[in-house]
């Protein structure tokens, strides 16, 4: 009896001390599964079904052709579970929703060990609520499960090196860079943002850290398989190189584009307009973080010195993309996230401990409602953004899944949209010619049963085709636009001879 009046007591100490964090979870969790629901039946755009289709040719056979440019970590999961049986739905809920959800966890903890509980909790409800975040959740793309792992990175590195509080924590850095890395290519970065911390705050110090070097050593490990996979397919081990617009580039920089100011554009974009101007206030808090650098180096607990790692996250990350890469779309700096929300939370204990200095039930007042507003914005961005999109490419599914009713496996189908229809019609899909003898050379050699035509992918010269090859190709199924059906964005043919 008393040691289950000890557990009880356990119990409710327990809850008592992170009802606040699992009730922003609960939160999280719910808003995440609300949309998973509503999107169960739309249809997934051209870089999810890329990963799914190399998934469907590893573990069920299907022919495609595989771009050096994807790790393969996220087609493995998807192979697996759907060998496992697993459903879009599913897929979602395992590779998308649990990571999504836990990373408001690894959110809160980070910013727990960085600087205090309020912060902590704070930045893990902005991230419970942030529209972009919840948006991908519902979309099979990389960046959740790179966000996931990349985040744990920082976590270890933190509680591991910084804190110094249990040696294999470190070795955990380059494990989750690793696996992060084995899911997109910028993970790469977190090592960047982590060695120019350690050279900045401790010169070359941090090289006679062993447990450092054993970090790299099991990082290094984990990733050779996926090098020496890429040597036997690709006839490289950096053939991942020619997927990039730096590193295949011989300057080392995409010196045909203008450098990307615009890429800045997508902060606020992010933020939304009061998390914004909170994020501008927070910032603006950074001032000191300049005025006193030495001091703040050497006294490695005080909170700028914080502030100090979460600058260079953010700064390394941007001159990647504005300078380097010179382009980016919204989710490729998702890996700022946290750091954003981190000055957003800043901001608003700024303003908070102003107005408290006058009339504190005021304060109180000004730093719900700024929450709430800027939640109302995140919210109301995201259930636009998701519901707007949750018919995009349906035409593409409904031809892909007719195909595969009037069609055999081992039919071949000449489409523009490669990945999306390899994936729905489980057959070969081959991406047609734009020149006319190229084109006939192909019809030649595979023989399609249908050539798929759509307002989706760009086709050049070959909308003509189906009009000056009238007598082989014949209209099988149409989709469009408008009611009176006279606006065609989606025809499929059949071959009735391969005479061109």
């Amino acid at each position: 009896m008393e040691e289950m009046n000890n557990s009880n007591n356990k119990s409710k100490e327990f809850l008592k001390n992170n009802l606040p964090i699992i009730l922003i979870l609960v939160l999280g969790f719910a808003i995440r599964i609300y949309y998973l629901i509503l999107t169960k039946n739309q249809t997934g755009w051209w870089d999810e079904n890329e990963y799914l289709s190399v998934g469907l040719h590893w573990f069920f056979d299907i022919p495609y052709e595989l771009n050096p440019q994807r790790p393969p970590l996220l087609s493995l999961m998807e192979g697996i579970l759907m060998k496992l049986g697993a459903n879009e739905v599913m897929l979602k809920f395992v590779i998308e929703l649990i990571p999504s959800t836990l990373l408001i966890l690894i959110s809160y903890l980070i910013v727990k060990e960085m600087y205090n509980k309020k912060l902590a909790l704070l930045t893990a409800f902005l991230m419970s609520v942030f529209w972009l975040i919840i948006f991908n959740t519902v979309r099979l793309h990389a960046d959740i499960p790179l966000l996931f792992f990349s985040y744990l990175s920082v976590y270890y590195f933190w509680k591991g090196y910084i804190k110094k509080e249990k040696n294999y924590y470190i070795w955990l850095i380059g494990v989750f860079i690793a696996l992060a890395f084995l899911i997109k290519l910028t993970a790469g970065l977190f090592g960047i943002i982590f060695l120019i911390f350690l050279i900045f705050t401790e010169k070359f110090k941090f090289l006679k850290n062993k447990h450092l070097w054993i970090s790299f050593i099991l990082m290094f490990l984990l990733i050779l398989p996926y090098l020496i996979w890429q040597n036997n397919v690709f006839g490289s081990y950096t053939a991942f190189f020619s997927g990039s617009h730096v590193l295949s580039n011989p300057s080392g920089i995409t010196s045909y584009k203008p450098i990307g100011w615009h890429v800045l554009n997508f902060i606020p974009w992010m933020l939304n307009t009061p998390y914004f101007i909170l994020f501008l206030i927070g910032l603006l808090t950074l001032y000191t973080l300049f005025l006193s650098l030495d001091l703040i180096i050497k006294n490695k607990s005080n909170e700028k010195y914080n502030d100090l790692f979460i600058f260079i996250w953010i700064l390394i990350t941007l001159v990647y993309f504005v300078f380097l890469e010179r382009d980016a779309e919204d989710r490729w700096l998702l890996p700022i996230a946290l750091p954003l929300f981190i000055l957003v939370s800043k901001g608003l204990y700024f303003i908070y401990d102003i107005i408290k200095k006058y009339q504190k039930n005021i304060a109180i007042t000004a730093f719900i409602l700024l929450i709430l507003l800027g939640a109302y914005f995140q919210l109301a961005r995201a259930n636009e953004t998701i519901n707007s999109k949750i018919d995009s490419y349906k035409e593409v599914k409904d031809a892909s899944l007719w195909i595969k009713e009037n069609s055999n496996p081992q039919d071949i189908i000449f489409s523009k949209s490669v990945t999306q229809m390899t994936y729905y019609t489980r057959r070969q899909i081959i991406g047609f010619a734009g020149n006319e003898t190229e084109f006939k050379e192909m019809i030649s050699k595979y023989k399609p049963k249908y050539i798929v035509f759509s307002v989706f992918e760009p086709h050049g010269a070959t909308l003509a085709y189906p009009e000056k090859f009238k007598n082989s190709l014949e209209p099988v199924k149409a989709y469009f636009a408008d009611a009176a059906q006279t606006q065609p964005i989606l025809i499929v043919y059949k071959f009735k001879n391969y005479d061109l």
